[in-house]
């Protein structure tokens, strides 16, 4: 009987090299394969054979493959997923706040203040000059210019917002996508290693989408003792057993919701891609958002200027007599334009350069209509503390731009940071669990020996077989 075990073990050291090799060969072919974790085959030695009597012991019976394992560290994925949310998110908010910098084009001739500047300037010359009808149409071009300058910038803060409110529902479309493929691996993963099969595959694949889920939310993992996975955002559940509890977002508002109806509430600090957009342009009622708090301001410069140019406007003369006349219209950014009087065929006229004298009859010493001393006054409001009582209209918009600047600029370290970090914690990953062509050739010559040398010792067994059955029993023929 001790012979014949050679045999089989013989037969199961090349069962067993076989399956090294194939696990190797798995391991080569996917090499380039996005979240792919190395795997291995555990070996075991089978049962032993006990011999009873004279030199009695036991008798290995060779070799098994226990397990196909995934070389995977849970620790570095939980590390991964924490940093990838705070990466998103700092992606999200430097690739806005560029976008809102581009739109406030700052330094440059075109940009707000440079506008703003040659406004006033323009009063200041028709002060010089109040008669001239040359000044007073390049004031009422500046005015135009202004507005629209003003309104230009609004339609396209309001286009930045339309434009993330879609990105919201992009996002949220992914997180249910995602949500419902892991809940389809989850059914699979049960099924397979029910059966005492090992699910690697399937798993690199859900690990996969949670790496991906992660960068646009910030969840909690937990597994059961089956292998599925439940997936808590916020402290609602987004995926449980089989059930996934998908978002519906408004586009028009950008308001997301969880299937009960509550609204979806961004932490004290906003992870992911998604809180990153939701933090642009609605957090809730007391914070109406980053992007939104840029437009109220801009709102704020317009209406303070309509506001303090008309005021005096409306006191001061033009050259026909007449007052009360607004320079502006509108009450904000979006809406605001020089007055439809104004831009009549003889609006130039209206112009209100001269302070409104009393009387013209009863007090001579009043100024003449062709006075500018009006216009002086209205040239001189960019030196004044107007906006919110506490700053001038050209500080109040260069500190708008400074902070936009200044907030571009964290988010740019972060982003910096976070990516170094994130890198790092990647890179230790694939050294645990990434393959390694040059450990894999190696493995390959080994697991050929060992397989041919199994190979060699059934040929060895078969020889001695063939000697004790046809060598043997020869004596006295």
């Amino acid at each position: 009987m001790g012979t014949f075990f050679g045999i089989e073990i013989g037969r199961r050291g090349i069962m067993v090299q076989q399956r090294a090799l194939e696990t190797t060969g798995h391991n080569i072919a996917n090499a380039g394969t996005k979240g792919y974790s190395r795997q291995e085959v555990v070996l075991a030695t089978t049962p032993p054979y006990s011999f009873p009597g004279m030199g009695a012991g036991q008798q290995g019976t060779g070799v098994k493959a226990q397990e196909v394992r995934r070389i995977r560290e849970e620790f570095l994925d939980f590390q991964y997923r924490n940093e990838v949310k705070t990466l998103g998110r700092w992606q999200v908010r430097q690739n806005i706040l560029e976008k809102l910098e581009a739109i406030f084009n700052e330094p440059s001739d075109e940009g707000m203040g440079a506008v703003l500047g040659r406004f006033f300037d323009a009063w200041q010359n028709v002060a010089r000059y109040p008669e001239s009808e040359g000044a007073r149409s390049a004031l009422r071009q500046e005015g135009i210019t202004l507005a629209e300058a003003f309104r230009h910038m609004a339609d396209q803060i309001s286009d930045l917002k339309a434009d993330i409110n879609s990105s919201i529902g992009v996002k949220v479309n992914e997180i249910n996508s995602v949500a419902r493929q892991v809940r389809d691996l989850n059914a699979q993963i049960v099924k397979a290693e029910a059966g005492n099969m090992a699910a690697n595959d399937l798993r690199d694949r859900r690990d996969l989408l949670l790496d991906q889920l992660s960068e646009v939310v910030p969840i909690q993992v937990e597994e059961d003792r089956f292998g599925a996975v439940s997936i808590v955002v916020r402290d609602h559940t987004l995926l449980s057993g089989h059930k996934v509890n998908a978002l519906s977002v408004d586009v028009a508002s950008g308001k997301v919701t969880w299937p009960d109806g509550a609204e979806y509430r961004i932490g004290r600090r906003p992870y992911g891609t998604l809180e990153g957009l939701l933090e642009a342009v609605h957090v809730d009622e007391a914070n109406p958002g980053l992007i939104q708090s840029y437009e109220e301001r801009l709102d704020t410069l317009a209406a303070t200027i309509i506001e303090q140019v008309n005021n005096l406007h409306m006191k001061g003369v033009g050259l026909t007599g007449l007052t009360g006349i607004e320079f502006f219209s509108g009450d904000n950014a979006g809406n605001m334009s020089v007055s439809k009087n104004i831009l009549k065929s003889d609006g130039l006229n209206l112009i209100a350069a001269a302070v409104k004298p009393e009387d013209y009859d009863t007090n001579p010493s009043c100024p003449p209509l062709g006075d500018g001393s009006n216009a002086l006054l209205i040239a001189q409001l960019r030196h004044e503390t107007l906006v919110n009582g506490t700053t001038t209209f050209n500080d109040y918009y260069n500190g708008l731009v400074a902070e936009l600047g200044v907030q571009g600029q964290e988010a740019e370290r972060n982003v910096d940071n976070q990516t170094i970090l994130t890198s790092e914690i990647d890179n230790r990953r694939l050294a645990v669990s990434g393959v390694s062509l040059d450990e894999e050739a190696v493995n390959m010559i080994r697991f050929q020996q060992a397989y041919n040398a199994s190979a060699r010792l059934i040929t060895v067994v078969d020889e001695m077989l063939e000697v004790l059955i046809n060598r043997t029993g020869l004596v006295g023929r």
